[in-house]
């Protein structure tokens, strides 16, 4: 009887202690993945998709740029993202770093901390909503996220669906540019975040000279002349340009041979994926609204 109860008992003590090692690997599992982003559109998709990174690069210029999703304030800064602080990085122990081709020089040093996914949104004559989809859903399949990146996508196309209702239908092709000094700007046309945006909101450009693989073509606004449709200028502006745009007769003179009034968007990150497509959809779509009301 004896050695029946030391038996029984030992039994108990495997049982529990098996049964608190499953419940500590299921709760290791369910544990969140660790992630660093050296590239801006990755952050803001990982934000979107409920992932906030422990580490991101240069989160006061994300601040300006980017707007949103918003960056928490736990999220180390890890400095420049072309050269981020692999010391700080390193105490953080990231499960996996996203960088995109533009940072790929740092894949060497990057991979001996954490794995290194290494993906590519803007490519030559390859920016569209499909493209955008498919960006999001390979940054899901890394992460684990694959249902919040189908609830994002159908989210979003639920809303610009709802924007292109709200369109005026009087809306001409919109010339969207941003200044890079007082006298030269980049105008967004194919292959750009910006146009995919307009187009799923119903609306197009008015740039149809040749881009690059970011969408834009870098030209002095003279180029801008005899151009027909609606400035429209994505913030931020340089410091000193607004001053000196006011005082630029040339500059009002386009203005007028257009035949529309200027808008001004707030910052949308050019180079974005879903979460600043949607956004400059929305703020495109109020401003519309409101020059019609």
């Amino acid at each position: 009887m004896v050695v029946m109860k030391a038996y029984l008992s030992y039994l108990l003590i495997l049982f529990a202690c098996s049964t608190s090692d499953i419940a500590m690997a299921e709760q290791e599992q369910a544990l969140p993945l660790k992630v660093a982003t050296i590239d801006w559109t990755q952050t803001e998709t990982l934000l979107a998709l409920g992932l906030p990174p422990v580490a991101a690069a240069q989160v006061a210029d994300y601040n300006s740029w980017v707007k949103a999703p918003v960056i928490p304030s736990n999220t180390v800064d890890l400095g420049l993202r072309t050269q981020p602080n692999l010391e700080r990085l390193s105490e953080l122990k990231p499960d996996r770093i996203f960088i995109s081709p533009m940072f790929q020089s740092l894949e060497p040093q990057l991979s001996r901390i954490a794995a290194v996914t290494n993906l590519a949104l803007y490519k030559k004559n390859d920016i569209s909503w499909q493209a955008l989809k498919d960006y999001t859903r390979s940054i899901a399949a890394q992460t684990e996220t694959e249902n919040a990146a189908e609830r994002l996508i159908k989210q979003s196309e639920i809303k610009l669906a709802q924007l292109a209702q709200e369109v005026p239908t009087s809306t001409p092709e919109l010339i969207m540019i941003q200044f890079m000094d007082a006298r030269h700007v980049r105008v967004f046309g194919e292959n750009s975040m910006y146009q995919v945006a307009a187009n799923e909101i119903g609306l197009d450009s008015a740039w149809h000279n040749k881009t690059n693989v970011w969408g834009f073509s870098l030209v002095g606004i003279d180029k801008l002349n005899g151009i027909k449709g609606q400035i429209v200028i994505i913030d931020p502006l340089p410091a000193g340009v607004e001053q000196h745009l006011k005082n630029d007769q040339y500059w009002q003179y386009l203005i007028k041979q257009t035949g529309y009034p200027v808008l001004n968007i707030a910052p949308v990150w050019s180079f974005g994926a879903i979460p600043s497509a949607v956004r400059f959809a929305t703020l495109l779509t109020n401003k519309l609204t409101k020059e019609t009301e």
